[in-house]
């Protein structure tokens, strides 16, 4: 079985990616994050290094967290269902509800995030303008 999760972008295509070590916040154009090439992000504020994929938002998880939990417990409803029609007749009950699905949360855009071109790697990622301020450290490269 093969099941994928699509990651939501905003509306300018961008990822809302956080810093696994202070914690900081920035967006990445997609299709930057998903190029093979791109296997460690530098944080642009305190120019640490981690996996990419260590960079999604814990709300980014949580909600395909809840997405992967509603379709298991479809799939597993469906089964149940499934096997309760075939003991039809033999005797044996089975009583099967379907469960009640979990909404996930909405992601919200973050509005205080302004566009900034990166002259070394010749690519775009959105900052807080206090991070703007301060030293802006390549996602990509790690250059400040």
């Amino acid at each position: 079985m093969n099941f994928q999760i699509p990651i939501p972008t905003d509306s300018e295509g961008f990822y809302s990616l956080r810093c696994p070590h202070c914690k900081g916040r920035f967006k990445a154009q997609a299709g930057d994050i998903d190029a093979e090439e791109t296997i460690d992000l530098f944080c642009p504020s305190c120019g640490l290094m981690a996996e990419s994929s260590n960079f999604t938002p814990p709300e980014i998880i949580e909600h395909a967290t809840i997405i992967v939990k509603n379709y298991a417990q479809e799939q597993m409803f469906k089964a149940f269902k499934q096997s309760s029609k075939k003991l039809k007749g033999s005797g044996i009950k089975i009583k099967v509800t379907k469960p009640k699905e979990e909404l996930p949360k909405i992601l919200t855009e973050d509005e205080n995030l302004e566009e900034i071109t990166l002259i070394c790697c010749d690519k775009t990622i959105k900052l807080d303008l206090d991070q703007i301020a301060s030293v802006v450290y390549c996602p990509y490269c790690g250059v400040n």
